[in-house]
């Protein structure tokens, strides 16, 4: 074999092993989620504060997503996220307070957004009120003044039916999302003779068994652990003062 021969199939065999490695750590299908004991390890290794006891469930968004509810030894209810990445699974964030979040799996997708919670039986909670929010928005151009109304869309959870879960963001919501997002964008040149443009978010309302407002303590003060890449949004704690609500003087 001569020296051009040679380096050839030396170069096709790299190609081969390089596309082999690519496929491996980015394109091949995810292995069996690990079982309890493995996540309960892996958790506990990367963060000792949360002392996991039992794990709850395991529950996919899509193939390469999983949350898992859990319960620690000082009885904290959390939550922990997982990625399929580099042919291997991964955690990217762990929660011990358990309350609603929002996990943006693509945070460029709004259909890929996911409520997440974990709610302490000991909070003696019947509901939570999920809520996608904007302000009121006045927009300027050279010629006219536009006034954009304000969102304020309600999901209700029974606590008694799931004191845990993951629940993807309605349609209405991803909708609204992906409108704004357009038209926000189509924007950006009218920025010096605008307002910045209001924030669309999230926040949340808890209901004891008697209907009325209530406040979790099991979420102060509870700890937390996240890689560089967390796509875990907190939610805001709301009151039903701060809402706009119909039978409202």
């Amino acid at each position: 074999m001569t020296k051009k021969n040679m380096w050839i199939f030396s170069s096709g065999l790299l190609l081969v092993a390089s596309l082999c490695l690519f496929y491996w750590f980015y394109l091949a299908k995810p292995v069996t989620f690990p079982d309890d004991q493995q996540l309960i390890y892996e958790m506990n290794d990367v963060f000792p504060q949360v002392a996991v006891e039992v794990i709850q469930d395991k529950i996919h968004a899509d193939e390469h997503h999983v949350v898992v509810p859990f319960i620690s030894e000082k009885q904290q209810y959390g939550l922990s996220y997982w990625m399929w990445k580099k042919h291997k699974w991964q955690v990217l964030h762990i929660d011990l307070g358990g309350e609603p979040r929002v996990w943006k799996v693509n945070p460029q997708d709004p259909s890929s957004y996911h409520f997440v919670w974990n709610i302490s039986p000991a909070e003696k909670l019947s509901a939570i009120q999920l809520y996608m929010l904007r302000e009121r928005g006045l927009r300027f151009s050279e010629e006219e003044e536009t006034y954009e109304p304000r969102v304020q869309i309600e999901w209700k959870i029974l606590l008694q039916d799931q004191p845990y879960g993951l629940m993807p963001l309605p349609d209405e919501g991803v909708k609204i999302l992906k409108a704004y997002t357009n038209v926000s964008a189509a924007r950006k040149l009218d920025l010096l003779f605008s307002f910045p443009e209001p924030e669309v978010y999230f926040s949340w309302i808890a209901k004891d068994v008697s209907g009325n407002e209530a406040f979790p303590t099991s979420i102060m003060n509870s700890n937390s652990y996240s890689v560089n890449y967390n796509p875990v949004d907190y939610m805001l704690i709301y009151s039903e003062d701060q809402l706009e609500m119909p039978d409202r003087n």
